[in-house]
């Protein structure tokens, strides 16, 4: 019975909308779309750090520093993705940049702290993992670079770009994957 009177309800509710009685749901302009999709993006951002940081602050230094740096970056980069939003002659380019830049700094970072954690005790990190830490950073310093050259290139080729860089950072994850798979079932407390 119930049953019957939401349905009811329901083609009474469209019948109106459709004869204009009811406005109809409007679909938001394209821009507005974009500019509400970054801002969803950003608000998760932010949450993923505040997350991040109510960890550390319960448990001292659990979560590296290099992951606390990796998530107040993807802030950033949402940061940059509004404020492209909310600027129609906006370079989408920039937020790739962007990108690119966080990711040279964040490689370069990862590989000095190997090389700081090897000074203070030897055999911290393995000396393979030592220079492939380097040569991470070399990849991503120079993709930067190249994504530098080609601010004012033809879309086609920053497009080409772009797919690199995302390709990078797959394959990023595959390495840090392969690295971090626990042999004992042992997950950090920061994944949750």
């Amino acid at each position: 019975m119930h049953r019957a009177l939401r349905i009811a309800a329901a083609l009474v509710v469209s019948s109106l909308a459709v004869d204009g009685v009811l406005p109809a749901q409007a679909e938001p302009p394209a821009e507005n779309l974009q500019l509400q999709y970054a801002q969803a993006k950003l608000q998760l951002a932010q949450a993923n750090l505040k997350r991040i940081e109510q960890i550390n602050e319960r448990l001292k230094r659990s979560v590296p520093a290099g992951v606390v740096a990796e998530f107040r970056s993807n802030v950033d980069e949402a940061t940059l993705q509004v404020r492209q939003a909310e600027t129609p002659d906006a370079s989408e380019f920039d937020v790739w940049l962007r990108r690119a830049q966080s990711e040279s700094q964040l490689a370069t970072s990862r590989w000095k702290r190997a090389v700081a954690g090897n000074r203070r005790l030897k055999g911290t990190f393995e000396e393979l993992d030592v220079e492939r830490f380097r040569l991470r950073a070399e990849v991503a310093r120079l993709q930067f670079a190249r994504g530098q050259k080609l601010a004012d290139a033809p879309r086609a080729a920053q497009l080409e770009w772009q797919v690199e860089l995302l390709n990078n950072e797959v394959d990023r994850l595959k390495e840090e994957r392969a690295r971090a798979t626990p042999s004992a079932r042992y997950y950090p407390i920061y994944w949750w």
